[in-house]
């Protein structure tokens, strides 16, 4: 049986992106670069991931959006992983400019300075990282994958995974924040050991 012949599956036209056919799950977190005037901008992401297992973490963007245009000017970004509190951080980057340009809702926002890089990043996130470009992919319709090395990284204490500490406490303790495309957000804060077959390696 070929898959458009089961009933329980819907198939969709090639001109409907199957992600705004179905909740999706991702990370939500906060990207900060600096703007030319030396101001700080902020923007949310969920097409946001690590690139394999070494210090790289790459985010969707597009050319037309000011995180993009300073990424590429400056060469530099942060990431923040805020948690279930930090929502309204999110929300208030995520909101419009003004005709001038400016985005006042990000004086809501109270932010720290990178350690090793220009650029702002989300106070009170349970993890962040300073970034510099590795390089940028072009191509994906309108969108651009903006790759990062990591030069600088920092995880908050409460969620710091340590031999000694249980995973039911840790998200007991602090659950994560996740992202379901294209508008909701769930809090993560029990979960189950993935049942590896025996002598699994990545």
């Amino acid at each position: 049986m070929n898959v458009s012949e089961d009933p329980e599956m819907v198939e969709l036209p090639q001109t409907q992106p199957y992600f705004e056919s179905l909740y999706t799950v991702s990370p939500l977190v906060i990207v900060g670069t600096r703007e030319s005037d030396g101001s700080s901008d902020l923007a949310p992401k969920h097409m946001a991931f690590p690139l394999g297992w070494s210090d790289y973490f790459g985010f969707v963007c597009t050319a037309e959006h000011s995180t993009y245009l300073n990424a590429a000017r400056t060469g530099e970004f942060t990431v923040s992983y805020p948690g279930p509190d930090g929502v309204l951080d999110a929300s208030f980057a995520a909101a419009p400019r003004d005709p001038d340009g400016c985005k006042p809702a990000l004086e809501e926002i109270d932010t720290v300075e990178g350690d090793v890089v220009d650029a702002p990043a989300v106070a009170d996130s349970y993890c962040i990282l300073e970034c510099r470009v590795d390089r940028t992919v072009e191509g994906f319709g309108k969108a651009s994958l903006i790759a990062g090395e990591v030069v600088g990284k920092h995880v908050h204490e409460d969620v710091y995974r340590s031999d000694d500490t249980e995973a039911e406490e840790l998200l007991s303790r602090s659950p994560a924040l996740a992202y379901l495309y294209p508008d909701r957000i769930a809090t993560v804060d029990e979960s189950e050991a993935f049942p590896f077959p025996e002598d699994f390696n990545r």
